[in-house]
């Protein structure tokens, strides 16, 4: 990487980041999730635009279908098989005309669900049942107010099965026994840790938590003392979430009555935006997928919207999708089946919409009136007493399989093709293959048009001068970067930050930043079908455009110099411009490979590409740069550590044969840099 001719050399290591806000322009921190919002709202717009051109019931039957063809493609369909439940009965609580038993099943192989089953001592069997999935709760089944809701159905004379989702209650994900607690945090964290390696695979956590609903409903349909054909469905929160797909895709559902979660996508990007990890999908927008469509795929059987004012689900939405919703019932002559239960207060389901949900379920899966009555007096029961292993926690008791032991020992075996390298020709086909697949994967789409560069502010400095400014990447999408000339002429180098690093880091934050980064813009990004290392690669080869229009370019060259896991992107943009002659990593990520085996990883969510794992990871990008000089140093493991030199070789084995088939093995340089040692002697080509 000595070459004397690349005396230019494009930067996105993020090492002169400016601090400053760009003057006299929008806060660059708003303008990505601005730009994405753009997409995604004219995404939305076109979706219900098609929906309004629905107006007979057979343009909508074939709707129905494709929204949950779609919505199992979006999640990466669901298990094959239903193994034996295994219901294990740990203990009951007897409450003269009610009883709890404490049960565990198996909704996949040695995949244990913890649940307190709710059984009326009163009235005559066959009892219809309710399936209550529960929101995020530390507690989860055992919560007051999920048990408020149980109990109050029970009394109402309703079988009721409430579980722990996985990552709550006892089936914490991460649990560590020496802590008494999770190793990364709480509900959502578990979640989004898992489901960021499920994208690897194509595929969406929601899966795991639907199959654990519709194993449940096997329970239900398997106790003799329930009707089969009266089962209903009602959770809060994310419970709300996984009542709303369950509806959607189980046809053994008859009734649906969803609190706190019901909106539409429009309200909730002007609010609070995306939220845990399974209450949305890549390319969800991109596909026309809005909540209505989960309400309209259980039409025409009866739905019950309940939602709150000042809930971060915001309530506009919630009436946007009944009115949507309440034209297909009314098509469909089933304008009655749909209602809401609209109440004031904060996120979480009020007394007034419990009441409501029992008259709801009353009328629809036992023929009464519908009139509405006053909640019963209902008394908790201590958490603790709802456990049902001795322990408190699955890990601890029983053993099995997490969410995490699923994808670790599933993903481990995804790979993609290698045939061997073994001279040229390999290569050449290798190269054009990836190409090909980083586009299609990626979404990179080339920015056209003037760069329409602007200068901020110029700095002279002793021996060299420093230029902030901006260029356009795409419509709408402005890249901040720092151009350093020394003085007298040698190298320049262009500092680039690409899409949501440093000036362009949006401010849209939540409480697991520290764990996924920006992680409610890399979700946007996602869901119109634009992962960021597309973006950020469209930002990286826009700079060298500059660097070509400026006739700073040295035979149409460059050197890509790139620091920490955002090097993902330059490393994909070298693969597919030969203009970048060359690439350094420092600090880079070891490849997609070690995310998939790795249980907990950490700031790596925007280098995620939906469905990579067993297509092409970083190695083979480095095997298709051969023969241009590559150096990776000081690699880091999907946790930030240090990975020991020998791993690195080892992972990096079929890019060493694609450079040795070139009789260049020389040109890839796999090294490690002594702290405190200076840029110039651990990189001579950047001298």
């Amino acid at each position: 990487m000595s070459r004397p001719r690349l005396l230019v050399r494009l930067s996105m290591a993020m090492l002169l980041l400016c601090a400053r806000a760009l003057p006299q322009e929008p806060a660059p921190g708003g303008m990505l999730r601005s730009y994405l919002q753009g997409i995604a709202l004219q995404q939305l717009a076109s979706r219900k635009e098609r929906v309004s051109e629905i107006l007979t019931p057979e343009q909508f039957e074939k709707r129905k279908a494709e929204v949950r063809h779609l919505l199992l493609t979006l999640m990466g369909g669901l298990p094959e098989k239903r193994a034996d439940l295994k219901v294990q009965k740990m203990g009951t609580i007897g409450r003269g005309d009610y009883r709890i038993e404490k049960i565990i099943y198996q909704s996949l192989p040695n995949f244990y669900v913890t649940a307190n089953l709710y059984v009326p001592q009163s009235g005559k069997p066959p009892y219809p049942a309710v399936l209550q999935p529960t929101g995020h709760s530390l507690a989860a089944k055992a919560r007051a107010s999920y048990q408020t809701l149980s109990l109050g159905l029970v009394k109402n004379v309703f079988v009721v099965l409430t579980y722990d989702p996985l990552g709550q209650g006892e089936r914490r994900i991460y649990y560590d026994a020496g802590l008494g607690d999770s190793k990364v945090g709480g509900a959502t964290v578990e979640h989004d840790m898992a489901a960021i390696q499920s994208l690897l695979a194509g595929e969406s956590i929601a899966r795991y938590m639907i199959w654990d609903g519709m194993r449940g409903i096997d329970v239900l349909q398997s106790l003799s003392y329930v009707d089969p054909k009266r089962v209903g469905i009602s959770g809060c929160s994310g419970g709300g979430t996984l009542t709303a797909y369950l509806a959607a895709l189980d046809d053994r559902l008859q009734v649906a009555a969803p609190s706190c979660y019901i909106t539409d996508w429009e309200d909730q990007l002007r609010g609070t935006g995306p939220q845990d990890a399974e209450q949305q999908f890549p390319d969800q927008f991109k596909s026309g997928l809005d909540h209505a469509d989960l309400v309209e795929a259980f039409a025409p059987k009866p739905y019950l919207i309940c939602s709150t004012r000042e809930d971060f689900f915001p309530i506009a939405g919630s009436r946007k999708t009944f009115q949507e919703s309440r034209r297909i019932y009314s098509l469909l002559g089933a304008e009655e089946k749909i209602s809401t239960a609209y109440d004031s207060g904060p996120h979480g389901t009020t007394q007034r919409q419990r009441e409501a949900i029992y008259a709801w379920m009353n009328r629809w899966l036992k023929g009464q009136n519908g009139e509405i009555s006053p909640e019963p007096a209902i008394q908790t029961e201590y958490e603790e007493d709802m456990l049902c292993t001795p322990t408190g926690q699955v890990s601890t008791s029983l053993g099995g399989e997490t969410v995490s032991t699923l994808n670790v020992g599933r993903f481990s075996e995804l790979a993609p093709p290698r045939p061997a390298l073994i001279g040229k020709q390999e290569l050449n086909r290798l190269q054009a293959r990836l190409h090909k697949e980083i586009v299609r994967l990626t979404r990179y789409e080339a920015s056209q048009g003037p760069l329409q560069m602007r200068v901020l502010d110029e700095t002279e400095r002793k021996g060299y001068r420093l230029t902030h400014l901006t260029y356009q990447a795409g419509p709408s999408r402005m890249v901040a970067a720092l151009l350093a000339e020394p003085q007298p002429h040698k190298a320049r180098l262009l500092a680039v930050d690409p899409s949501g690093i440093g000036e362009t880091a949006p401010r849209w934050s939540d409480d697991s930043d520290s764990w996924f980064g920006q992680e409610k813009v890399t979700w946007l990004a996602l869901m119109i079908g634009k992962p960021l290392v597309g973006l950020r690669m469209d930002d990286i080869l826009r700079g060298v455009d500059l660097l070509g229009e400026k006739g700073l370019l040295y035979g149409g060259e460059c050197l890509g110099f790139g620091k920490g896991f955002a090097a993902v992107a330059l490393l994909h943009a070298a693969a597919i411009d030969q203009r970048i002659a060359g690439v350094v990593i420092e600090d880079g990520l070891l490849s997609y490979a070690s995310i998939a085996r790795t249980p907990i990883h950490r700031q790596i969510f925007d280098t995620i590409i939906p469905g990579v794992l067993a297509i092409y990871d970083l190695p083979d990008l480095v095997a298709s740069l051969a023969p241009r000089p590559v150096q990776l140093v000081n690699m880091r493991s999907p946790l930030g550590n240090n990975v020991l030199l020998r791993e690195v070789q080892s992972e990096y084995r079929y890019a060493q044969a694609g450079y040795a088939a070139l009789g260049t093995a020389s040109r890839l340089r796999l090294g490690l840099r002594r702290e405190g040692e200076s840029i110039e002697a651990a990189y001579p080509a950047l001298r």
